[in-house]
């Protein structure tokens, strides 16, 4: 990934942040994320190249919100999705209709762009609170 590149997409991951839906933010109202999204998002690109991203979306799809207090894997594939929609111009509604898209298509489409918008997240996500 080159420094334009990066730039753009970190301009997506703070966008993404900024919005007040943003799933990543606990539910406490202070604007804290949960800290440990910053090692989720780090793990997501090392799991993809290590066990490939069909694996890895299905780790992190199936790890769904069941309470508003925990962090889970699946809030980060939905703001990856909302970054890939800006990269990519696409026009996927959430993480399922992403993970569909790939589980059924070329991964190798897909992989490089989702690396590259997680290191983008990981490296904004470290400018917020985290707690």
């Amino acid at each position: 990934m080159d420094k334009k590149l990066n730039r753009e997409l970190m301009g997506y991951a703070e966008e993404c942040l900024q919005d007040k839906k943003c799933p990543l933010y606990k539910k406490d109202g202070n604007g804290v994320i949960h800290e440990s999204y910053n090692g989720q998002v780090s793990a997501l690109g090392v799991s993809i190249l290590m066990i490939g991203l069909r694996a890895t979306l299905a780790v992190y799809y199936q790890d769904e919100p069941k309470s508003s207090d925990k962090a889970y894997r699946r809030n980060l594939l939905e703001v990856i999705v909302k970054m890939m929609n800006k990269k990519r111009n696409a026009n996927f509604s959430n993480a399922e209709d992403f993970v569909r898209e790939v589980m059924k298509g070329d991964e190798k489409n897909w992989k490089t762009d989702v690396v590259d918008c997680s290191v983008a997240l990981k490296q904004v996500i470290r400018t917020y609170k985290l707690g």
